[in-house]
C-alpha cells in the first residue's frame, strides 16, 4: 500500500481528538489522522457506523466514511468532506452564526437552515456524544442551498447502546440533545435565537 503525503497546505483542522486534511488524490474528500493511535473516540465512531451502516447509508447529516489509508502522518480515515459549491471549506454552525443581530433577510435565511436542521436530526435520531456545535457544518451545496452536516463525535460511548438497535431509545435521545443544542444556542446566541423562534426551535 503506498503511503499518502499530507502536509500544512491540506490542513483544515483539529480538535481534541484528530486533525484532519484534504485529501491530496481527491479534494472531495478529507483524511482524519488520530493524535493517538488507539483513540476511543474514533472507536466509537467506527462501531457506530459499522452497527448502523444501513441507517447511515441514507442519512443526509452524516458524512460518508470511505475506509483508511496509510498516510505519513499515521493511519488515516477517509471522509466525504463538507465543502460548500464554491469549493470552499464549510464553515462549523460556531463560525456561520453571527454575535451581531443580522439582517431580516440574513435572519430569516438562519432560521430556515435551524429548523431544517432540527427535522433531519429528529427524522434521523443520529446518535452523538456532545452538543458542541463545532461538529455541525453549514454547507451551501448551491447558490442559496444550505444544509447542515454532522462531522464528529457521533455514536455512543456507552457499553450496550440501546440507542444503535432500538428506534425508540434513538428517539428519545435525539429530542433530549436536540433541545440541549437549542438552549445552548439560545444562551449564546440572543441575536438569532430570539425567544420567539427559541419557542419554534425546540422540540416539544
Amino acid at each position: 500500500m503506498s503511503i499518502l503525503k499530507v502536509n500544512e497546505e491540506l490542513f483544515i483542522g483539529s480538535g481534541g481528538h484528530q486533525a484532519t486534511y484534504i485529501h491530496p488524490i481527491d479534494p472531495k474528500k478529507c483524511i482524519k489522522i488520530p493524535h493517538t493511535k488507539d483513540d476511543g473516540d474514533v472507536k466509537k465512531e467506527m462501531r457506530y457506523r459499522r452497527i448502523c451502516a444501513k441507517k447511515l447509508a441514507n442519512s443526509r447529516l452524516i458524512t460518508e466514511f470511505f475506509g483508511t489509508v496509510e498516510t505519513n502522518l499515521g493511519i488515516g480515515y477517509v471522509f466525504e468532506r463538507v465543502f460548500d459549491f464554491n469549493g470552499e471549506t464549510s464553515k462549523d454552525l460556531k463560525d456561520f452564526l453571527p454575535k451581531t443581530t443580522p439582517n431580516k433577510e440574513i435572519l430569516q435565511k438562519i432560521w430556515t437552515i435551524l429548523l431544517n436542521f432540527k427535522s433531519d436530526f429528529l427524522r434521523e435520531n443520529i446518535a452523538i456524544v456532545d452538543t458542541d456545535i463545532t461538529n455541525f457544518m453549514v454547507q451551501e451545496y448551491a447558490p442559496g442551498a444550505f444544509r447542515v452536516r454532522i462531522v464528529d463525535n457521533i455514536g455512543t460511548p456507552v457499553l450496550i447502546p440501546l440507542v444503535y438497535w432500538f428506534e425508540f431509545a434513538a428517539a428519545w435521545k435525539a429530542k433530549r440533545y436536540w433541545n440541549k443544542i437549542a438552549v445552548f444556542l439560545a444562551e449564546n446566541y440572543p441575536k438569532v435565537i430570539t425567544p420567539q423562534f427559541f419557542e419554534e426551535l425546540k422540540e416539544k
